[in-house]
């Protein structure tokens, strides 16, 4: 009983709901036994029918106009829609392979057909372009047979460069080839080779310089060595005697043999030669105890 009277309670909840409820665009999937669901909105998705411009043809007469590739009326406003329309479709870097207008193109005409579009949105977009063409049709040189020419013939608009190729053989047109004057795989390999050669000189700079500095250093030491054994072999000579270890010490007190001043002239003849020191200091003494001899200052008696 509690059952049969829940399902007529629900039931005219759904038809208000129904009735008054604004999502009534969505897809309600209402199941009896759950009740109402969250709506879900169903979602399209593109197929080959919702291309742009899937009914559009590339002009095939042979003196064709802009208006012509862009589907444009001549006295019609000019919009950019036909023209981005056309771009998605042409752009050599779209992979849109299964369009019905280039499935069955190359990519060179493909990439032809790109410039076109762009000279002639160029033209279209400009009133001022756009007079001069209507007038003289000047600024527009395109025909059938453009879709044939090669790589390197491209117009002088500079939006015509769909590829880094296309740009490069601009620049080369307007500003001339990039001169290279060495390679630069060549230019590499000569730099390396540069920084290998100056790594060794400088390592063999060093060892050289470590030799040299060796060398030096033995010189040195050995010619210590020979200053120290001549020391002390005179030290050794000059243990021997008293006058060895004098006239020892007084070489090292006058190695240059300049001379010595006349105060120590006496000091060094005493050490020197002893007894004529003690000879020479006797007489000097001896002659001064000696009493001076009176003077007669009289005249003689004979001379009186």
């Amino acid at each position: 009983m509690f059952k049969n009277i829940h399902l007529c309670v629900k039931r005219p909840l759904l038809s208000n709901l129904t009735a008054i409820s604004p999502l009534s665009h969505f897809n309600l999937k209402i199941s009896p036994s759950h009740g109402l669901r969250a709506p879900c909105k169903s979602r399209r998705y593109a197929t080959r029918a919702e291309f742009p411009f899937q009914d559009y043809s590339w002009p095939s007469t042979a003196s064709f106009t802009p208006y012509d590739v862009l589907n444009l009326p001549r006295g019609a406003t000019y919009t950019k829609r036909h023209y981005y329309d056309l771009v998605k479709i042409y752009h050599p870097d779209r992979p849109l392979t299964d369009h019905p207008l280039f499935s069955q193109l190359t990519a060179e005409t493909r990439l032809q057909r790109y410039r076109i579009v762009v000279d002639a949105h160029d033209i279209l977009s400009d009133p001022i372009k756009r007079a001069a063409y209507d007038r003289n049709g000047t600024g527009w040189s395109h025909t059938v047979l453009d879709t044939t020419r090669t790589r390197d013939s491209h117009g002088p608009n500079i939006y015509s460069n769909a590829t880094w190729e296309d740009w490069e053989d601009w620049h080369n047109r307007h500003q001339g080839p990039q001169q290279h004057v060495v390679d630069q795989r060549t230019f590499s390999r000569l730099i390396i080779l540069l920084v290998l050669f100056a790594g060794a000189l400088q390592a063999s700079w060093i060892g050289q310089m470590n030799n040299g500095m060796n060398d030096r250093l033995r010189e040195v030491t050995e010619q210590s060595a020979r200053v120290l054994q001549s020391r002390k072999d005179e030290a050794t000579k000059q243990m021997n005697s008293n006058e060895a270890r004098v006239q020892g010490f007084l070489i090292r007190r006058d190695p240059t043999g300049s001379g010595v001043k006349d105060h120590e002239q006496p000091v060094y003849q005493n050490e020197l030669n002893p007894r004529r020191g003690l000879d020479g200091s006797f007489q000097a003494g001896k002659n001064s105890r000696e009493p001076a001899q009176p003077v007669d200052e009289s005249e003689p008696s004979g001379l009186s």
